[in-house]
């Protein structure tokens, strides 16, 4: 039986659910597309919309007059003390990692059911396939996802399986893959949603030993003998991967599920 809440805040639930509406949206949305998704009417969330707007959470998109989340939550989920030493220390080692082994990387976190990407590291080379920084990265059809489910707190893994967009066999298939990367400690294995690419993805964990943020390396095959430079394989990329990892580990103990 659902325990009801004790305290009810109108105001408050309706402003986090048109936050997280917005965030899961790929495009715009109008006052009446929000109002119609949260089953309220127009004049429930207008008040919502110009309060979330003033405090800059949220934007009005000027072609299509939706709504839009602002960068504004991105900044002050990324101040939290832990995120902030990663992020000052992973340029640095980051920008080594790619000129060493020819590849891009990123560096994603978990975040309402997905992992968002909060660092990247762009090829040197003129050709590489890379994340934009704020991208959002599908937990059951990634290597960053295998790793996350491998190595999260039980309560972060138990919300995310009840993932409604997931169907059963890719959960199993995901699972499976999290237990194999659990007892490595890495994931490796071919891109699910993109051929000829090697996701190559490793955990990075904070001063408790919790899974702080996710470092991948979305491996391509390139010939050496066509490129004019060394071309580092796959192991050894793997090998200097896990390295930066451990690097930007602020406690590298994994927690026990």
């Amino acid at each position: 039986m659902t325990k009801k809440p004790e305290y009810r805040a109108p105001a408050l639930e309706k402003g986090l659910e048109i936050l997280e509406l917005l965030a899961k949206a790929e495009v715009p949305l109008t006052k009446k597309q929000i109002a119609e998704k949260l089953n309220r009417s127009v004049s429930e969330i207008f008040r919502m919309l110009s309060v979330l707007k003033e405090k800059r959470y949220i934007e009005c998109h000027k072609e299509t007059a939706g709504y839009v989340l602002t960068l504004k939550m991105f900044a002050l989920s990324n101040q939290h003390p832990p995120v902030m030493l990663l992020l000052r220390r992973c340029a640095l080692l980051t920008e080594k990692l790619c000129k060493k082994v020819n590849q891009s990387c990123h560096i994603s976190r978990y975040s309402n059911g997905e992992l968002l990407v909060i660092a990247r590291e762009e090829n040197p080379y003129k050709m590489g396939f890379s994340l934009k920084v704020g991208a959002r990265i599908d937990v059951f059809a990634s290597g960053s996802g295998a790793v996350l489910l491998g190595f999260c707190a039980p309560e972060i893994r138990e919300a995310i399986l009840t993932n409604e967009y997931a169907t059963a066999s890719l959960i199993e298939t995901t699972l499976q893959q999290a237990e194999e990367t659990r007892q490595r400690g890495y994931f490796l294995g071919k891109s699910p949603q993109i051929s000829g690419v090697t996701n190559i993805s490793a955990p990075i964990f904070g001063p408790q030993g919790d899974l702080l943020a996710v470092i991948t390396i979305p491996y391509m095959t390139l010939n050496s003998e066509t490129v004019c430079h060394s071309v580092k394989g796959i192991e050894q990329a793997k090998d200097e991967l896990i390295r930066v990892a451990g690097e930007l580990s602020q406690n590298p103990i994994s927690p026990s599920l």
